[in-house]
């Protein structure tokens, strides 16, 4: 039986107070190991932890789609839109790009399309008429 091991998974990253630029307030941190961890004492409430196993863990019991309200199998992906805190499993947010684009074409036909909406139905379509043409 083959057993794998893996280590255990630690993020930390740095963020520099009141949205500054990276290093700009607190600097680059010291090469020397004890330099480094007197750093790293002092900016500790500017450090960001993220622990993998325990995050697995968390989003497996806590995540639900927002498509089907179903849980997400162990690793399973999930899928968000520009940083929403929804997520979908892969066959919702599939469903929910194809419910866009009816409601696109839906309103394109009764006249109620704004231009953005135009634009997307106008430019499906001169690309299905390019590629019915031999």
């Amino acid at each position: 039986m083959l057993i794998e091991a893996r280590p255990l998974r630690l993020d930390v990253w740095h963020d520099e107070p009141g949205g500054h630029d990276a290093f700009e307030v607190c600097g680059h941190p010291p090469t020397s190991i004890t330099a480094r961890l007197a750093w790293t004492f002092r900016h500790g409430r500017h450090l960001h932890y993220r622990w993998w196993p325990y995050l697995n863990v968390r989003r497996w019991i806590v995540d639900r789609c927002d498509g089907c309200g179903k849980r997400f199998r162990w690793r399973e992906a999930r899928h968000s839109y520009q940083s929403t805190d929804k997520v979908w499993h892969d066959v919702c947010m599939s469903l929910r790009h194809v419910r866009s684009q009816l409601d696109d074409i839906t309103a394109y036909v009764r006249a109620e399309a704004d231009s953005n909406a135009r634009w997307r139905v106008e430019y499906r379509l001169k690309h299905l008429d390019e590629a019915a043409q031999p």
